[in-house]
């Protein structure tokens, strides 16, 4: 989890419970191989490292077509419906989405500048390159979503 949190974690975050599902299967399957670590006083650990075939398959993998990204967004359908709510409550979502946003803008820089000093940097940045546009394409959205529910709120009867 360190590790996804470090690579890819700013646009895959597995669930934990997921990634530690998926581990032995991968042993199983020869596309990884594990090692219990001894720990004393805390409990043993197990090490996993990609086998052989492991890398060929994730060759594979990098190498064949992907789906295209999901389509489901819950803020967006809370906004498709907010005849059905409070104006305020949709503002205050879109602002925190927006906070979000900029948060990870924020990584994103800070990633930027650990990279600099690194090699072999130019896959991992093509991603965050993404990340900062996907970032300041939303958070422009959000502002300009803001200004217009903010008018919305300011027309709503007060309860």
């Amino acid at each position: 989890m360190k590790t996804a949190g470090r690579s890819v974690g700013y646009f895959w975050a597995p669930a934990k419970s997921q990634l530690y599902a998926v581990l032995p299967r991968l042993v199983e399957t020869g596309l990884a191989t594990s090692r219990i670590v001894r720990q004393t006083p805390r409990p043993d650990k197990t090490l996993y490292r990609i086998s052989a075939a492991g890398r060929d398959a994730l060759h594979e993998w990098v190498n064949g077509p992907t789906p295209a990204e999901p389509s489901r967004n819950p803020l967006l359908l809370q906004l498709f419906f907010g005849d059905q709510g409070d104006p305020q409550a949709l503002l205050d979502h879109v602002r925190e989405r927006r906070r979000e946003l900029e948060v990870l803008q924020a990584e994103l820089t800070q990633i930027d500048e650990q990279a600099a000093a690194r090699q072999n940097d130019f896959y991992p940045s093509l991603t965050r390159g993404y990340g900062h546009a996907y970032a300041r394409a939303l958070i422009r959205w959000a502002r300009a979503t803001e200004a217009d529910l903010e008018r919305q709120v300011s027309m709503w009867p007060a309860h």
